[in-house]
């Protein structure tokens, strides 16, 4: 997101928002268009350092593979909900010591094959219920099935007046003594973010977004700038630190742009974010005509550049994330008459319970000049996500190997 020229003068070269970008409560599938063409994963490479390693003979070969399956086994889940028994789709399930995770499939059915013989660790979750985690004895060369029956979460908040929130002194995870009701939230948020996490690295995507860049102008006029449809991968992904939310485009001294990367979904999950950041109880809060359970977060004192403050709105039925709010903690010195920055992030299910962004709206706002009825109060950019489409397979499927 282009903030502008320093020295004042307002840039009309726009920039897509880090990341990957619904209104709320829409199906992304139904309304967008998802595209279901695969690509064919790349052949796996084997490396070895034992000379001859390319030559070995078939049977030799043989024997290795019959000596792996010897040694492993699988595992075949269903995943259901504690109270009725009904599947729970796309769940997340991962075996932490092997660095493996992924979804089950729309009857909540997951497979995990080539496990090392003897107890396994397997962690299972879905969004509004809590997270399972259970130890499992796996048997060479056969394939056993589990049930995993998760408890839905009750979380009761009110309506809370927001008056200001003190500096942010002491950053990272809201202390479940202090408010169990919101650490509960605070974590179904976190897995909002560990799934999205999920999504863009395990199957990655192609998408394109519809982009709108307009202008505002101090006597209510608004004129469009430009409409134009541009793509992306879902692995192209900035990464947080402090001191990195505002980047300079050009040169400092001859007119440069400041480009605004937005932290989004993903970064609630990432460690060095949420340790620079305070989060609060913000409650019950009707959006649109809906109420959401709202998170808010604000930047550390001790960052001293540009960082975001802002709130995460979540189902409180679901726990599904709908949307976010972010702005700019302060404006970066150099850009003369911009008042604020704000980008809103709407998001849907690109399937059930998997949240993925489908829409972002950002605004610039200017010190308006009522003598100059021409000059720009706001600069705006609108994203709407028009098409995805699955590049190693889709969620439920097997993850592909690199």
């Amino acid at each position: 997101m282009s903030i502008g020229k320093e020295r004042g003068e307002l840039s009309r070269r726009q920039q897509f928002i880090s990341l990957s970008p619904c209104a709320a409560q829409i199906d992304v599938m139904a309304r967008l268009g998802v595209a279901t063409a695969l690509r064919p994963a790349r052949a796996a490479v084997r490396l070895c350092v034992v000379l001859g390693c390319l030559s070995a003979p078939p049977a030799a070969a043989a024997q290795r593979e019959a000596a792996h399956a010897d040694s492993t086994g699988g595992i075949v889940g269903i995943v259901a909900m504690k109270d009725g028994g009904l599947p729970l789709s796309y769940s997340v399930v991962s075996v932490p010591a092997l660095g493996r995770e992924r979804f089950s499939n729309d009857q909540g059915v997951f497979t995990l094959s080539d496990l090392p013989a003897g107890p396994v660790l397997l962690r299972v979750r879905h969004l509004g219920y809590s997270p399972a985690e259970l130890s499992v004895i796996v048997h060479a060369g056969r394939v056993d099935t589990i049930h995993v029956q998760l408890a839905h979460v009750a979380v009761r908040l009110s309506t809370v007046q927001v008056r200001g929130y003190p500096e942010c002194k002491d950053p990272g995870v809201p202390k479940a003594a202090a408010d169990s009701a919101f650490a509960t939230v605070f974590d179904q948020l976190h897995q909002n973010a560990d799934q999205y996490r999920l999504l863009t690295r395990t199957y990655p995507y192609l998408y394109q977004v519809e982009r709108t860049l307009s202008t505002t102008l101090v006597n209510g006029d608004v004129k469009v700038d430009g409409i134009d449809t541009v793509g992306f991968e879902s692995s192209s992904a900035w990464t947080y630190k402090p001191g990195t939310v505002i980047t300079r485009s050009g040169s400092r001294f001859f007119g440069g742009t400041l480009m605004m990367n937005i932290p989004t979904l993903v970064h609630f999950a990432d460690r060095v974010f949420i340790e620079n950041h305070c989060f609060y109880n913000g409650g019950l809060e009707t959006v649109d005509g809906v109420d959401m359970l709202r998170v808010d977060f604000v930047a550390a004192t001790k960052i001293r550049d540009p960082d975001v403050n802002g709130s995460m709105y979540l189902d409180p039925a679901s726990f599904q994330i709908r949307r976010s709010v972010v702005r700019l903690s302060r404006i970066p010195s150099g850009v003369a008459g911009l008042r604020e920055t704000e980008a809103v992030t709407y998001f849907g299910e690109i399937m059930s319970s998997i949240p993925i962004i489908a829409g972002i709206n950002s605004v610039n706002r200017f010190d308006a000049n009522a003598r100059r009825p021409q000059s720009a109060a706001t600069a705006n950019e609108q994203q709407r996500l028009i098409v995805v489409q699955f590049l190693k397979g889709r969620p439920g499927d097997e993850p592909k190997k690199p």
